[in-house]
């Protein structure tokens, strides 16, 4: 287990406990799809649906920086393994949503239940002032992370190589 000794509560104290909190949420993510028995894109896409309750293949690939190949491929992956469930959407007859079947649902909760005790034992531990203040802690630190990270994928995908789409006439000669 990481751990970094933290000497007061200067930002630099915070920060580190908030990089111990993510890499504590990817080692989390890696278990479970170990457990699973899915790859950490695939339970990172259930994080994602049960975060939003349903999402179009569309929103699920950007989400995931994936190709609609790549998503098509993890639906039905996770669709097989009885994770998801497809359904068509309410207000356009071309797209579907994706969300968390029962027995998708049933597992994670099943997984997830120790985790969120214990988050929900230590939150409870706070005061009321507190848990407003770390609430709103929480919600700031999570706008800048989302604000950042939507910075970098549209910078990776400024900078992504242009290739371009000619044949190559000696391939199909």
């Amino acid at each position: 287990m990481l751990r970094k000794p933290s000497e007061s509560h200067a930002p630099q104290a915070v920060r580190a406990s908030l990089a111990r909190k993510s890499l504590a949420d990817s080692r989390l993510r890696a278990a479970a799809a170990a457990l699973l028995g899915l790859t950490e894109t695939d339970v990172l896409a259930l994080q994602h649906l049960a975060w939003a309750g349903a999402l179009t293949p569309g929103e699920l690939a950007t989400a995931l920086q994936l190709t609609s190949g790549g998503t098509t491929a993890l639906v039905q992956r996770l669709q097989r393994r009885e994770f998801v469930v497809r359904e068509p959407h309410p207000e356009d007859r071309r797209s579907w949503l994706v969300r968390l079947s029962p027995s998708g649902e049933d597992r994670a909760a099943q997984l997830y239940a120790p985790l969120v005790r214990d988050l929900d034992a230590a939150t409870a531990s706070l005061g009321e002032a507190e848990r407003r203040v770390v609430a709103e802690f929480l919600a700031r630190i999570s706008e800048i992370g989302e604000a950042r990270a939507e910075e970098l994928v549209r910078s990776a995908e400024l900078e992504r190589p242009q290739v371009p789409r000619v044949p190559v006439p000696g391939l199909w000669a």
